[in-house]
């Protein structure tokens, strides 16, 4: 138990201030026609009243995340058998730090458009498709996904063909030296765990790919055809990321299974830890360099067919402080769109007003709950 209490340790630890780093800089990596959620004009960025709202975001996510890098280390001195409880939580605190620092920052930003006259020029459309730009799933990286469907595929092959060969208990945890160190009762249902808990996995993740894709981006209308060219530019980047990241993680729940049904395999630590982690480098890496949407990529503009008028006054609507919170929730029955941009970040939202998101989003939540509350209580009949 100490070595997994170690290895969540320094889980939290890399999370901690992989986030740390990262939370900060957000706001410099959302669109510059966006300030913490509300739309102003680009020169806004650059008035003094922009920039002390940025420094004080950058305060309040760097002070709450010294504390709550202070609160890991000092919860696993005090009482180390806690530590898988805190990696099952730590994520929602890194989520209330953002909120702390953007709400405020959101509403201030509110305050001085109304004060400051920060008011959006009526926009003006090129005669493009790219005032409505969308991905074509025709272009999404999808060699990716059938890798991992082919690891799935075998990884339930092979567990159901070694089910009649294996012992009356099978391993179903293994410590640092990959060696197992606990056991269950052979069943379909501990052999097929890793394989099922796989094929969720990759759907999750092809279905992200998918959002990515078909999400709704804001556009530069002074320049449509530019924003274009970074959103397929982004898309592909994050495309590919996300298509690496789903093969590892398919290809490390293989090996997790293989362990399970092989008595005796034993595949390196090094190889779980970096099947682990370092996919998750380029996605960082893509989500730096490209910025919200693609709008600090380098791109070659090119002209594209002509859109539609509804198009156009979708994308006007768009424009509403009144249809977003804090600029991460959209809200507009009067647009079709299932998937958007948002606002602050690079994070890719819905449109709570559909009727299949507001359904999807209260199964994902009670899944959620659901979820933790059974581990929860698992964990701690463990201790």
């Amino acid at each position: 138990m100490s070595e997994l209490n170690l290895f969540l340790f320094v889980t939290n630890i890399c999370v901690a201030v992989l986030c740390g780093a990262l939370l900060p800089i957000v706001p410099f990596l959302t669109r510059q026609s966006f300030l913490f959620g509300v739309k102003v004009p680009p020169e806004a960025q650059k008035t003094d009243e922009a920039k002390a709202l940025k420094r004080n975001y950058i305060a309040i996510t760097a002070v709450g995340g010294a504390i709550a890098l202070a609160a890991l280390i000092w919860q696993y001195v005090a009482a180390p058998d806690y530590t898988i409880f805190t990696a099952m939580y730590f994520p929602f605190a890194i989520i209330a730090i953002q909120l702390a620092a953007l709400a405020p920052s959101h509403r201030r930003a509110l305050e001085l458009k109304s004060r400051l006259g920060w008011n959006v020029a009526e926009i003006t459309f090129a005669d493009t498709k790219t005032s409505f730009t969308r991905g074509n799933l025709s272009a999404m990286p999808r060699f990716w996904y059938i890798i991992s469907l082919l690891l799935v595929f075998a990884s339930f092959a092979i567990a159901l063909a070694r089910y009649p060969a294996l012992p009356d208990l099978v391993p179903t945890h293994w410590g640092f030296d990959m060696a197992p160190n606990a056991w269950r009762d052979k069943s379909l249902g501990v052999v097929l765990s890793a394989p099922i808990f796989n094929a969720v996995m990759v759907a999750f993740m092809c279905l992200t790919g998918i959002l990515i894709e078909k999400a709704k981006l804001p556009n530069d209308h002074k320049e449509p055809a530019r924003s274009f060219a970074q959103h397929k530019k982004y898309r592909r980047l994050m495309g590919h990321g996300m298509g690496f990241l789903t093969v590892a993680l398919a290809a490390l729940f293989l090996i997790l299974s293989l362990q399970t049904v092989y008595v005796g395999f034993a595949a390196p630590f090094w190889l779980v830890l970096a099947l682990g982690v370092v996919p998750c480098i380029p996605l960082c890496a893509v989500a730096i360099r490209a910025g919200q949407g693609g709008t600090l990529l380098k791109v070659v503009p090119a002209e594209e067919p002509a859109a539609g008028s509804g198009d156009m006054a979708r994308d006007n609507a768009m424009s509403d402080d009144k249809l977003w919170a804090l600029g991460l929730l959209y809200h507009n029955p009067d647009d079709p769109a299932y998937f958007v941009g948002n606002r602050f970040g690079g994070n890719i939202g819905f449109n709570y007003s559909r009727l299949p998101v507001k359904i999807g989003a209260a199964i994902f939540i009670l899944s959620m709950v659901a979820t933790y509350v059974w581990l929860t209580s698992l964990f701690a009949a463990m201790l």
